[in-house]
């Protein structure tokens, strides 16, 4: 797959809740990370694509995000906005990259990221 599915987050509506209920579920262990303004727990699901969990961020986008790997934050930003989709967040550098969320044009919310290179 030339762009990966790369990394999930849960924005949640309840995050104290959210945290039992997958902790009980699957067995994650949910790590808190120091995130300034806001609570962020890293989940370690054991194999698989890494995660984490937060309040929910962007208005309307409640649930699982799923972020997809690219070379480039801004250009693919840029191309699903010219294909019709609403960018909910422009692109932001965190200290792993660069990442922006949409919302396709069907409505459906999905995340980019753009790793940081070595």
């Amino acid at each position: 797959m030339a762009n990966p599915f790369t990394y999930s987050e849960l924005h949640s509506m309840d995050v104290k809740r959210a945290r039992a209920f997958y902790s009980e579920l699957f067995d994650w262990k949910l790590a808190p990370v120091p995130v300034p303004g806001r609570e962020y727990s890293m989940v370690d699901a054991g194999e698989g694509t890494p995660g984490g969990l937060t309040e929910e961020l962007f208005e309307g986008v409640s649930g699982w995000l799923t972020y997809v790997r690219v070379d480039d934050c801004a250009k693919s930003t840029r191309r699903a906005r010219d294909l019709g989709a609403q960018v909910v967040r422009e692109c932001v550098e965190i200290p792993d990259g660069i990442f922006s969320v949409l919302r396709d044009p069907a409505g459906a919310a999905v995340g980019i990221f753009q790793p940081r290179k070595a």
